[in-house]
């Protein structure tokens, strides 16, 4: 996923540089009018991760907290990436990643049933918990001038996830668990922003999904996503500035593979910091 970002603000980059130069419009020099901006980011969310897999023949499982229950931490510093390119007055073009790989060790205080498996109380269990989320979108601005817009978009996240428990009961045979999910998900949001000066920007947007999909009787899936996001903006310098953010990613996924139904919430929410270049 990375070398996929990686090489998508090549091409952006490169189709830049390529491009016979343009005379220069009003629009582009306006506090938000930017072709091109990028940003590094620390994201120091609260985790709250839940899971449950049920037995194929419909069994349900326990509903497992990895925090409470597993001994994963409830907080984490997530690196991210964004880049966005304005190719148009109207139009932009947006690219975010982050990844989030976890793993905890704890006794097991009651018994946990999950898929074909059963964890005994009293039991260690390990446990894992990864995900990586590569977003892209397009966004159109129906209102944009020199201090003020407002835009609607449409997107693809694409969510990878992985998890797992382990067990060895009394020294005997290794117990373990586990499912991993693959989904481009489509989103729809509306985003703002507004410019108090040239130096200071405020941005806010809100993402939405809901999805239902069948693919046979035994196999689907259905979800939705929330992706909200507040950010102050200084700009001291042309082309830098910092950001402090507030970002709340809420996912509720359930899907059925082979028979076997799976149900994972995770809700990620608290402060972003932000670096950024714009030109």
């Amino acid at each position: 996923m990375k070398s996929f970002v990686y090489a998508a603000c090549l091409v952006m980059l490169g189709y830049s540089a390529a491009a016979p130069a343009q005379d220069a419009d009003d629009w582009t020099q306006w506090p938000m009018g930017q072709r091109f901006r990028i940003s590094l980011g620390a994201y120091v969310p609260s985790l709250d991760t839940q899971v449950r897999v049920d037995r194929a023949d419909g069994l349900a499982g326990t509903t497992i907290n990895f925090e409470q229950n597993l001994g994963m931490r409830d907080t984490a510093i997530l690196p991210t990436f964004n880049f966005g390119w304005r190719f148009a007055r109207r139009h932009n073009f947006g690219v975010s990643y982050f990844e989030l790989n976890r793993s905890g060790s704890e006794i097991s205080q009651t018994e946990i049933r999950i898929g074909d498996k059963v964890f005994n109380v009293n039991l260690p269990v390990a446990s894992f918990f990864d995900m990586k989320v590569l977003s892209t979108s397009y966004s159109y601005s129906v209102l944009f001038d020199a201090k003020k817009e407002l835009a609607l978009s449409f997107g693809l996240s694409l969510q990878e996830l992985e998890f797992g428990l382990q067990g060895n009961p009394g020294g005997g045979q290794l117990v373990q668990e586990g499912d991993d999910l693959t989904a481009p998900l489509p989103t729809f949001g509306i985003s703002g922003g507004y410019a108090f000066t040239d130096k200071w920007i405020f941005r806010g947007s809100v993402g939405l999904f809901a999805v239902e999909l069948d693919w046979d009787d035994e196999d689907n899936l259905n979800g939705n996503i929330l992706d909200f996001n507040l950010v102050l903006f200084y700009q001291p310098f042309k082309h830098y500035r910092f950001g402090l953010a507030y970002t709340d990613f809420d996912v509720d996924l359930d899907w059925t593979k082979r028979g076997k139904f799976t149900e994972i919430n995770y809700d990620y929410k608290g402060p972003m910091f932000l670096f950024g270049a714009t030109f």
